[in-house]
């Protein structure tokens, strides 16, 4: 199962470098002839007035910078696809140690029912990481370049990003970074959770590694937050990214189609949940 999922986290990556160079080698793309562009603005612009395409007549300043920020959002899908594919073989290799049992101490029980849940929500983060790089990526490539004139004035690549994509930027550092917590967490509670037939000193050294693990987590996120550009810290960026998914899948009219599919879906979700963490033990079988 390890080497599966090894292999195919590998061949994914190799997947992803190899169309990189082969769009590095093909320079041509950008910029884009200022006929084509003009008559694809304009067929977009069309479109837009009927409400269909909703990017339609976005610009950037520059394509060679937008095409430096679709780089970055490449980059950043290998590391998301490698953190999902260890979570994957943590959660396959820990699915039965971490079955809460009707003999389980009341902590031990809730902290198997947390592994499981941060594991899943882990690979789930990841894949939507993976995703919406994949998609803003597309949307990056798919634009052309305003005149000079008209230019806004960001001189970076994620500075491109936060400007027009702040929603996408956003949802790809957050849940790349929440998902890599949430699997360093599920690690340390696998790890302290007691096993069968421990002694003390192993039950201490696994305290030790789970402390550690801890304090990693602690040092990642004080040394992202000293890094941060746009945000004060990453618990900014959390409210932010929140606040923009309300409003755009949310709080929004017309309503989307697809809002009458997710939010009943997260509320089924919710109420699963609720009704996981407080079955009784009693029910459990042996």
């Amino acid at each position: 199962m390890m080497t599966t999922i090894f292999a195919c986290a590998v061949m994914a990556n190799a997947l992803n470098v190899s169309w990189a160079f082969a769009q590095i080698r093909r320079p041509s793309l950008f910029p884009l002839r200022p006929s084509i562009r003009a008559a694809s603005t304009t067929r977009l612009d069309a479109l837009s007035g009927m409400g269909k395409i909703e990017l339609a007549g976005l610009l950037y300043d520059s394509t060679s910078t937008a095409f430096d920020a679709w780089e970055w959002t490449a980059c950043l899908g290998a590391p998301a696809a490698l953190v999902a594919g260890a979570v994957l073989v943590t959660l396959s290799e820990t699915r039965e140690d971490m079955a809460p049992k009707k003999t389980d101490k009341k902590w031990i029980r809730r902290a198997k029912q947390i592994t499981r849940f941060l594991l899943m929500s882990s690979f789930a983060l990841e894949v939507v990481s993976i995703f919406v790089t994949t998609v803003t990526g597309t949307v990056l490539l798919s634009h052309g370049e305003v005149a000079a004139s008209a230019a806004i004035g960001y001189t970076s690549p994620l500075g491109l990003l936060h400007h027009h994509h702040e929603f996408e930027y956003l949802t790809i550092c957050v849940a790349f970074l929440q998902g890599l917590f949430h699997w360093l967490a599920a690690v340390a509670l696998e790890i302290i959770v007691p096993k069968p037939n421990e002694g003390l000193s192993s039950k201490r050294m696994n305290a030790c590694l789970a402390s550690c693990l801890a304090t990693l987590s602690f040092w990642i996120l004080a040394f992202y937050n000293h890094h941060l550009d746009f945000y004060g810290d990453y618990g900014g960026m959390v409210k932010r990214v929140l606040i923009l998914f309300f409003k755009r899948y949310v709080w929004n009219w017309p309503p989307r189609v697809m809002a009458f599919f997710y939010i009943p879906s997260f509320f089924m979700s919710i109420a699963l949940a609720w009704r996981a963490f407080n079955t009784p033990p009693e029910l459990d079988d042996e």
